[in-house]
């Protein structure tokens, strides 16, 4: 006689809940697969981009500089406008979402959690006059110097943080020292036609013709305005390796996106009704029970 193995139920994974408080509801990612109740997801919240610093559109001749990204950076088209003509004049900035950010003054440094820049008054500056910053997801860093070097085989470790990370070459030669400075710091240093590779980013430096002293390149860790939902995977660099719940119920997201309710903070939840992505082992749940922990989600045997 066949053998029936009866299916885990939606939120049979769940020992107690605070109601409403404990759950919020996610897009599970097109080609995420169909998931049944209790399978431990993470979100896609992160991926590798790169900006080069704009010209001008219109009359003027104002010059951007110091262009960096911060935590909120997102993929798409920053605008900034003049709207006045003068030493000084006032600018819009539009994020890619068409946020209205706060906004700034010629010859002033400009700072927000999206972007960071200085335009200076380089000769004129007309009302109407912008700059496009293009943030493009996977794109290549471009060199911001005097020197022709160039950047290669760029890519996110486990713990790469929104924000940017500025590789700035600190000698003139073939193969310079550079340093790497992230979000949160000093990220390690590196040589020039050697691969550098850290838990945050990885990339090399070709010596393209040129390397001067105080060169960089920015790699930007963009996020996404509504981050979507996989299965959890330990071993991944795009935001997954981070627990975020469990899904209460079966939701098909094979060929399409599909929404699902997640249970994500002041639970308990049964270890035994817990459902994985095949290649987890033993240890790496281990792992993620001390996130959900970490989240107010306490597993029982």
């Amino acid at each position: 006689m066949a053998t029936y193995a009866e299916p885990y139920r939606p939120y049979e994974f769940a020992l107690s809940d605070s109601g409403t408080r404990s759950y919020e509801d996610i897009t599970l990612a097109s080609g995420a697969g169909a998931l049944v109740a209790g399978s431990v997801i993470g979100r896609v919240s992160k991926r590798q981009a790169a900006a080069p610093i704009p010209t001008i559109v219109g009359t003027g001749t104002g010059l951007m500089s110091g262009l960096t990204f911060g935590p909120d950076v997102q993929v798409g088209s920053y605008v900034i406008t003049l709207t006045a003509t003068s030493a000084t004049a006032a600018f819009t900035v539009t994020a890619p979402d068409g946020t209205a950010l706060p906004t700034g003054n010629v010859a002033t440094a400009y700072k927000s959690n999206h972007l960071s820049f200085l335009i200076a008054n380089g000769g004129t500056m007309t009302t109407g006059d912008a700059y496009t910053v293009v943030v493009t997801a996977g794109g290549t860093p471009v060199l911001v110097g005097t020197g022709s070097g160039t950047v290669s085989g760029v890519s996110l470790g486990k713990n790469a943080v929104p924000g940017t990370y500025r590789v700035k070459l600190t000698a003139t030669s073939a193969t310079a020292l550079f340093e790497v400075q992230g979000p949160n710091g000093l990220v390690g240093t590196g040589n020039v036609a050697t691969a550098f590779t850290s838990d945050q980013v990885n990339f090399t430096l070709a010596n393209g013709g040129t390397m001067t002293l105080g060169d960089y390149f920015n790699i930007i860790v963009a996020g996404y305005t509504t981050p979507q939902g996989k299965l959890w995977d330990p071993t991944a660099v795009d935001g997954t390796n981070e627990v975020y719940g469990v899904i209460t119920h079966d939701a098909d997201a094979s060929s399409t996106t599909a929404t699902v309710s997640v249970l994500t903070r002041d639970a308990e939840v049964k270890s035994a009704a817990l459902q994985w992505k095949s290649t987890v082992t033993a240890a790496q749940k281990s792992e993620a029970y001390r996130q959900l922990a970490a989240n107010g989600v306490q597993v029982r045997s």
